[in-house]
This record gives C-alpha cells, structure tokens and sequence, in this order.
C-alpha cells in the first residue's frame, strides 16, 4: 500500500494528486490484494482436498484385496480424484489470473504480498455514520462548490465595495448546486453502505454453512473409516465443504473491500493502512 501511495500521491508534475484519485487508487489495490490472496488459499485449499483422498486410497485397495469391496468403489475413487484433479486446474488458472491483475496494477509479484492479508472485522453503526457525515465534505462535487464560493468571495474582495455581497439568485444559484452535491454524496454512499452490509450478512452466512458442512464431513470420514459408507460419500462431503471454504474466502475479501470502499469515499483509506 506504501508503494500505491507514494506512486499515486505526486504525479508528473511533482504536484500532489487530489485525494479522491489516491483513495480509489487505493481502493484497487485493497481489492486486488484480496484477489490474489482469495486465489491462493482458494488453490491450496483444493490441493489439501486432493491430498485427503488421496490419502485413504490405501483404504480402498485394502478393501477390495480383502474382498470387502468390489469395483464400484475403486471407480468411486477414480472419479473423485479426477474430478479433485479437475477443480485444481481450475483453482491454478485463476490464481494465475489474480496474480497478472495484481502484478499489472501494483508492479509487485505475489510473492512480495505478505503471508496473511488483513482478514475481516466488521464495522459499527456508529463508524458507518462517521464515514458517511465524513463523505458529504470528501465529495468531489461539493469541494467543487466550495472551491468555487471561496474564489467567488475572494474575487468579490478584490472589487468595489458595492459587488461584496452576492445577489440573492447568486446565493440561489450556490445554496442549489450545494445541496445537488450534498444529495448525490448521501446517494452515493448508501449504495456503498448497502453493499456493505449485505457482505458482512454473507459473510455471516457463509461461516454457518461451513461449520455445517465440516460437521459432515468429519461424520462422513468417521463412516468411510469403519466401512459404513462408500468412498463416494466421503469425496462428496470433502468437495462440499472445500466449496463451501472457498465461497467463504470469496465472502470474506468482498465483505473486505466493501468495508474499505466505505472508507475511500469519506477519503480515510490511506489512514486504515498507517499511509498518513
């Protein structure tokens, strides 16, 4: 991030960027953080996957030697190693993908991303509402505005003494284009408050669902160990579940950026990341 923002901060000119470019800047670094850091656990995930299937083949093949097992379970294990096989082509081809948008964006190489990128931790009411009365000021509309009022009084300074004071359409015409851009800004932020709040509600969602599926696959295991159930059972709870953690991952990065894109509208990303 500190290498964002130092790119991001002077431009060509040596003159410093406006805030709101730096933030969004930013913002898109965060969001490709998490990509590639969403891929790679994703792909080891699907690795580990594989891994424990692979693991109890010697299960299988003992079973059939033994005679306890015919040949619909050796093809059980076939297929759900070519299908875990399958799933990590896929998983490989998008860590590749997340990797070539982070390295164009930020011209570093995944492997420069630290070990654990931030993970989620929610924000409350009474944050949003900070954020959100922050916004009305950061909006690029209304510094506009305001802009324009200062240069407008300083330039009334500077005239007769009689043309200091504006016009009541004058003051119309302002106190109109203010409370236009105040609008748009509350509009605006809603929508990402919205976004916000429904990723944390999936994210939330998404725990459950994993911790029920990680209870059914340790019932299925446990099963598939005393011959209770087939191979295929215990691929299909593995493959449940490594879906469901990987969703959760995917749950967990968009709740991330939802969170800082909050942030970045009211022009405060850079302090989240110590950049200020």
């Amino acid at each position: 991030m500190q290498h964002i923002r130092q790119r991001e901060s002077v431009g060509v000119t040596g003159v410093p960027t406006d805030p709101w470019r730096l933030n969004e800047q930013l913002l898109a670094a965060v969001a490709a953080c998490h990509g590639v850091d969403v891929a790679r656990r994703q792909l080891l995930n699907t690795l580990n996957t594989r891994k424990k299937l692979e693991n109890v083949s010697h299960i299988v093949g003992a079973r059939a030697g033994a005679g306890l097992s015919g040949s619909a379970e050796q093809r059980q294990l076939a297929d759900g190693l070519a299908s875990s096989g399958r799933a990590v082509e896929l998983a490989t081809d998008e860590w590749e993908t997340a990797s070539r948008h982070f390295t164009r964006l930020t011209r570093f190489l995944p492997s420069q991303l630290d070990d654990c990128v931030e993970g989620f931790v929610a924000v409350d009411a009474a944050e949003i509402d900070r954020l959100a009365q922050a916004s009305l000021l950061a909006c690029p509309n209304t510094q506009a505005h305001l802009k324009q009022l200062a240069l407008e009084g300083a330039r009334r300074r500077d005239a007769s003494p009689d043309q200091v004071v504006p016009t009541a359409d004058e003051l119309s015409a302002w106190i109109f284009l203010l409370h236009q851009a105040r609008s748009q800004a509350i509009g605006r932020f809603s929508q990402a408050r919205e976004a916000y709040l429904q990723a944390e509600m999936a994210w939330e969602l998404a725990k459950a669902r994993v911790a029920r599926a990680r209870s059914a696959r340790q019932i299925a295991e446990a099963q598939f160990r005393v011959g209770a159930r087939a191979v295929g059972a215990f691929a299909q709870a593995l493959f449940d579940l490594v879906g469901l953690r990987n969703e959760l991952l995917r749950r967990e990065s968009d709740a991330c950026v939802a969170r800082a894109a909050m942030y970045a509208m009211a022009l405060q990303l850079p302090e989240q990341f110590g950049l200020r």
